[in-house]
Parts: C-alpha cells; sequence; structure tokens
C-alpha cells in the first residue's frame, strides 16, 4: 500500500497483483550439515524448520538452529533422525516387501535432541539424546529461536509499511474448488504471497498456500553465497510449511499483513482520515440556503 499525503489527505492506493511474482522463489533446500558449510570467519545465524512430506528419503519433520560465533560452529536440532539408520530400514523393508509408510519417526516437538559444537571443523561435543540436548541446550534453543524469527518478521513488517519504497509484491490467487457432479458449494479461498528487498538485497518471502489465513512458509535469503551444499535453500531463515502453534503466533499474520494492511499503517490511516467537514468545504458540497 502507497500512502500519499496532500492536503491533509492520506490517499491509499492498493496495488495487487494477480499473476507470476516478479522476484523468482526457489524451494529447494537441504538439511544443514556443518562439514558442507562454506565459510566459517564470520559470525551468523541460520534456522530452518520443515515439516513437509518432501520426499521418502528426506526428513518431513525437523528444525536446526544454526550459530557461527567466533569460529566455533553451533548446530541444535529438533526433530532428528540420523538417515543413515532410516535408509537401513527401508532397504530392509524394501527386500521384505513391506509396504513402507512414514520412516522418519522423531516429529518437531521444541526439545532438541541433536547437538554438535565443532572449532572451525574440529569436533567439540556431539550428543543425539533428547533428554541431554533438552536439558542442557533447550531454553537457548528456543529462546534465541524465537528471537531471530521475530527479528527479521519485523524487517519485514517495515518492508509492508515502506512498500511505496520497498516495491514490496503481493500476490492473490483464487484455489480451485470442487468441480465434480453434486459438488457443495464451498466459499473461494485464495493463496497469498509476498516478497520484497531490502537495501541489502536481503530477500524476504511469506506464503500461505492453502487460503486458511495463517501464513506457513517464510524465508529470508541473502545473496553473500553463504551455504551448505548445492541447492542449501534459503540461508538465514527457512521455514517450509509450519504446524507449529508456537512458531504459528510469530509469522502466522505476515500474509494477512501485506494483503490487507499492518497495524502500523491502519493506525496511520486512522490518524490521518479527513474530517468530513473538511471534505464538504474543499469540495463545496454545502447547499446554500435560500432565503424566502
Amino acid at each position: 500500500m502507497f500512502f500519499i499525503k496532500k492536503r491533509n489527505f492520506l490517499v491509499l492506493v492498493f496495488i495487487l497483483i494477480c499473476t507470476t511474482a516478479a522476484i523468482a522463489i526457489d524451494f529447494n533446500f537441504k538439511p544443514i550439515i556443518i562439514e558442507e558449510i562454506s565459510r566459517y570467519n564470520e559470525d551468523r545465524i541460520a534456522y530452518q524448520h520443515v515439516q513437509k512430506q518432501i520426499a521418502p528419503n528426506m526428513d518431513n519433520s525437523f528444525s536446526a538452529l544454526l550459530i557461527v560465533k567466533d569460529r566455533k560452529i553451533y548446530l541444535i536440532q529438533d526433530g532428528y533422525d540420523n538417515p543413515e539408520l532410516i535408509n537401513t530400514k527401508r532397504l530392509q523393508m524394501e527386500m521384505e516387501t513391506k509396504l513402507i509408510g512414514d520412516l522418519w519417526e522423531n516429529k518437531i516437538n521444541n526439545k532438541p535432541d541433536y547437538v554438535r559444537i565443532t572449532d572451525r571443523k574440529v569436533e567439540l561435543l556431539k550428543n543425539f539424546s533428547e533428554d541431554f540436548v533438552s536439558k542442557n541446550f533447550g531454553t537457548f534453543f528456543l529462546n534465541v529461536r524465537n528471537a531471530f524469527i521475530k527479528k527479521h518478521v519485523e524487517v519485514f513488517k517495515k518492508l509492508m509499511v515502506d512498500r511505496k519504497e520497498s516495491g514490496l509484491i503481493v500476490t492473490y490467487t483464487p484455489l480451485p474448488v470442487p468441480a465434480y457432479l453434486n459438488a457443495p458449494e464451498t466459499p473461494t479461498k485464495y493463496k497469498i504471497t509476498v516478497s520484497g528487498k531490502t537495501i541489502d538485497e536481503k530477500l524476504y518471502y511469506a506464503e500461505d498456500s492453502d487460503g486458511d489465513g495463517i501464513t506457513e512458509t517464510f524465508m529470508v535469503n541473502s545473496a553473500d553465497g553463504f551455504n551448505w551444499g548445492y541447492k542449501s535453500g534459503a540461508n538465514i531463515i527457512f521455514i517450509y510449511n509450519n504446524l507449529d502453534e508456537e512458531i504459528k503466533g510469530l509469522i502466522g499474520q505476515l500474509c494477512n499483513w501485506a494483503y490487507y494492511g499492518t497495524p502500523e499503517e491502519e493506525k496511520e490511516i486512522l490518524q490521518n482520515f479527513p474530517k468530513d467537514s473538511d471534505i464538504i468545504n474543499e469540495f463545496k458540497l454545502e447547499v446554500p440556503q435560500t432565503t424566502k
């Protein structure tokens, strides 16, 4: 939404793009692997959170907090499953011609169950016990994760408030409705996406894919080349198809704010909305009284 002030007027111009967004979004990703991190000579944080079935050989419920500080690497995960054990179990079931279901046993529960700490790439600590990891690193994991997400949500909100300068792109696309014979009438739902870039070229993206009014995907990526392998995904925040209530409380309104306006934009409109008397006087709407 663009805001243009003229003679105490606040004119709201809403630009809605219902076609493909101009900023290309890449949903490819790979779980963070310390050995494949491209560099560790700069302090930074990255967070991954996936709750979506992508492929049989890819974990469908995990989160990972990566911190690089003073050349030390801290990686804490929630919902960790050892991929080697999963592959072994899959091969065994295939040999026994058993029906293969979801082999990933551990799900995100906000109790981290994996920690690795290295000095550069020399191992200092490794533990995959939920009891040990959640007891010693659980509060740290949640507090840092939440503060990190909140920080970038606020940056994204600022792009929305300043959308005239930030070039924010919002798409609003109707989702298919049942078309079979005697299909029940259902209200049309709309997929909403929003994307924008900061001055330092960080790409922000959010999506409500099922039209339920809740943003479930949020990505932040820097084009500075930091990665953990080919097509490793957004290198600051990659939240894909979130189902966690705590994360929903942090990102759930992003698409609604982009489409309907943020609380800050609403407040500015109400504060600057013209008085009816000003409109009547400026447009000379008062009908002169005639004398008898």
